[in-house]
């Protein structure tokens, strides 16, 4: 996921989304990680954490009005292990926030083109002619 605007570096465990000239870094810094029990792996799941849930709180220069969203959650029990389950929760957390703060280009809509509403008009023109023809002459 390769944007000028939106970088994730899955090695560092790194977001970087720049907005309005400033950059937003999201890292395990920025995060608050929390364990927990769940997931497949049989009986070793109840005696081992390896869930992961990340919280982002996005701050309040970078918080989008539109939306209420205060603070961006991933939840992850996948896979059998806490680093791959690590890994998975941070690249939701990229897709998140690369969701929450994507804004769409507005199209410009433009008119029609001056070569297309000639041949329009020429070809109705023909149209006409081809009717035209088609009458009975009068003597």
């Amino acid at each position: 996921m390769e944007n000028t605007w939106f970088t994730f570096d899955r090695g560092k465990q790194e977001i970087i989304v720049k907005i309005n000239g400033k950059n937003l870094v999201i890292n395990k810094d920025n995060v608050d990680i929390s364990y927990f029990s769940g997931g497949p792996g049989g009986q070793n799941v109840n005696r081992n954490l390896k869930g992961v849930q990340l919280i982002f709180r996005i701050p309040d220069e970078f918080r989008r009005e539109p939306q209420k969203t205060q603070q961006l959650v991933t939840r992850v029990m996948g896979k059998r292990s806490l680093h791959h389950n690590t890994e998975e929760a941070f690249q939701q957390l990229a897709n998140k926030a690369h969701h929450y703060f994507y804004i769409p280009t507005i199209r410009k809509e433009t008119g029609i083109p001056r070569r297309s509403k000639e041949k329009r008009i020429q070809d109705k023109k023909m149209q006409g002619q081809k009717k035209e023809n088609r009458k009975k002459i009068d003597y």
